[in-house]
Formats: C-alpha cells, structure tokens, sequence
C-alpha cells in the first residue's frame, strides 16, 4: 500500500518531469518485486513438493530485485554519471541469478521444500551492499548539485534504511528491509520533490522564492554579487529561445563551478544571476576574474555567447544595511553592463 501510495502521487504530480515519474514507477515495482518474491518464498518454504517450483521462483525474482533497487533509486532521485555501465552491471546480476538458480550456485530448495543459501549468496550481499551505496553516493551527489548539500532528511532516512537491513541478517526472521526500503524510497521521492521546489527549471539555480527568502537571513558578513546578461533580448530575437535557453544554462554552470563552493548561486529574473558569497571572502577578486576568463572561453566557442555585467557589494551587519548593499551592488553591475554595451 505503501508502494501504490508512493506511485500514485509520483504519477499525479505536475512539479516532475516524465522521465523522472518513469524512474521513480520503476524503482517502486522493483521494491514491490523484491518484496513480493521474500513473502512468497516464505509461504511456500516447507509447503508440499508440487510448490517448488514456485518457491524457487519467488527467490530468484526477490534476488534479482533486490540489488536492482539501488541502481533504480540512483536514476530516480540522484545524479548518476555512467548510467549504461550500471545497467551492465544489473543484468548481468540477473542473468548469474536466473544461471545460478539451475546449478545452485546462490541456494536450492530440497525435497521438502526447504530454502538453504550456498556460497554465491554472499555475491547477491555484496551487489545489494554495492547498489545502497552507490544510491546514497548518487542522492548526495544530487544534492550538490541542486545546492542542498547533504541535510539531516537524508542522513536519517539512510540511517533507518542501514538499520533495517541490518536487522534483516541478523535475525532473518524479522522481515523488515523491504519495508525500511520502501520507505525510505518514499521520503527520497519527498525530498526529490522539495528539490524540485527550489530551482529554476531551466538553469537549475536556486529560484528567486529562494533568493527572497535567503537574502533576508544570511549571516553578519556576505558578498552580493549581481550578474546582467548583456544584450539578451537581442540574442532571443536574432537566434530564437532556444540559443537563449542555452546561454542562461552557460551562465548557470560557470556560475555554479566558480561560486558554487563558496555560496549559494540563483537565477532572480529572466537574464538576472545573483551569488551570496559567504565564505572565501579574500579570493573574491580571483573568482570574479575566473569566471569572466570562463564566459570568454564560451565565447570563443559560440559566438552567439554574450557577456555578462558582473556588480558586487560587500556586506557587514555591524557597519551597513543590506538594502544598501544590495543596492550598490545593483548600481555597481548596471554601470558595468552600460559600459560593455557602449564599447
């Protein structure tokens, strides 16, 4: 019920892409595969002979499953970098399952319908072990790049997901890791969603609702850095919205790599950029400097590239007001944005 609850909100809500509600759908029938072959295997285990064949059945789809979900939940709600050679790696975990069944190599069922794990079965631990961390590698991995970082929802929801399998090999009679799984899948879902909330869709900055809400609550010292697309209407005109999309996804990833380690970067309008620096404080001159040298190498590769005004302020609770700040700031990149046009 779980499982129907988690796909049926992926498919109704509108904040996802398709592609992203396919995964999410996959990893949730993964998870209810895995979960559907243990209750079988454990009804059918010691039930007469003619139930076998079925007993073995239900074990080979629970140990097919079962390392899959992993893989699944990476693709879902994380950022995975070779998906084709994960994909490599989940059949050809299959197809040893489905090989190994015929010549007992992970387990056998005996002629009373007895279930017995042989040596390969430490092969299914470690693939299940390799796809959990792969998953939590993945959502992490995410999560930098969505600027979230890692945040206590994760590290729990990994926490109760370690427990519960845990649990699981130390005492098999306790069945709870499916159920830890599916739950955990649930509130990664949630957490994806939250994710979702917060950026832009085309540049993948943190929003302007973000920005709104982080401008008023950043600490005693910060830098505010405005950036200008100039000549942008110009670019959409002559090239279409599509060139245009593309330069703000440009903008975005410089942005992203000189700043993003350093503070928080959003998209605040149409070809407006914002970066509150709150750390790094004395390298401000060589980041500034590496991402105009950055938009220029862009340039040189598609002329249709513009450049970007760039303003900045710093900001000192104990000596300035931010409006001010912000201001000069604005006043700073306006000036610079009427220079470059002029010349």
């Amino acid at each position: 019920m779980l499982l129907i609850i988690t796909i049926t909100d992926v498919m109704i809500n509108r904040l996802i892409t398709r592609e992203m509600k396919i995964r999410s759908v996959i990893a949730c029938l993964l998870i209810a595969g895995a979960s559907l072959g243990e209750c079988v295997g454990v009804l059918t285990n010691g039930a007469p002979s003619s139930f076998i064949f079925l007993h073995q059945i239900a074990k080979v789809v629970e140990f097919c499953c079962a390392p899959a979900i992993g893989f699944a939940v990476a693709r879902a709600y994380g950022h995975v970098k070779r998906p084709k050679l994960a994909g490599v790696v989940i059949i050809f975990h299959a197809v040893f399952e489905c090989v190994g069944a015929c010549f007992q190599w992970v387990f056998y069922i005996d002629s009373q319908n007895i279930y017995h794990r042989t040596n390969g079965y430490l092969i299914y631990v470690i693939m299940f072990v390799i796809s959990l961390v792969y998953a939590i590698v993945c959502v992490i991995r995410s999560g930098k790049e969505y600027q979230t970082g890692v945040d206590i929802m994760l590290v729990l929801t990994f926490l109760m997901t370690i427990i519960g399998i845990t649990i699981q090999f130390v005492n098999s009679n306790i069945r709870i890791d499916f159920l830890c799984i599916s739950i955990s899948n649930m509130l990664l879902y949630s957490h994806y969603s939250k994710m979702v909330l917060q950026v832009d869709a085309i540049t993948r900055l943190l929003n302007r609702r973000c920005y709104d809400i982080n401008i008023g609550s950043i600490g005693s010292h910060a830098v505010i850095l405005f950036f200008d697309v100039n000549q942008f209407k110009q670019v959409n005109d002559v090239y279409g919205h599509s060139v245009g999309d593309m330069c703000l996804k440009k903008v975005a990833e410089q942005l992203r790599h000189v700043y993003g380690k350093s503070g928080s970067c959003y998209r605040i309008g149409g070809d407006e950029f914002c970066v509150i620096l709150n750390r790094n404080f004395d390298k401000l001159e060589q980041l500034n400097q590496q991402f105009q040298e950055r938009i220029r190498e862009e340039q040189k590769k598609d002329p249709r590239m513009p450049g970007i005004a760039l303003g900045y302020a710093h900001y000192d609770a104990s000596v300035s007001h931010l409006q001010h700040i912000i201001e000069e700031a604005d006043k700073m990149m306006y000036h610079n944005k009427k220079a470059a046009i002029e010349t």
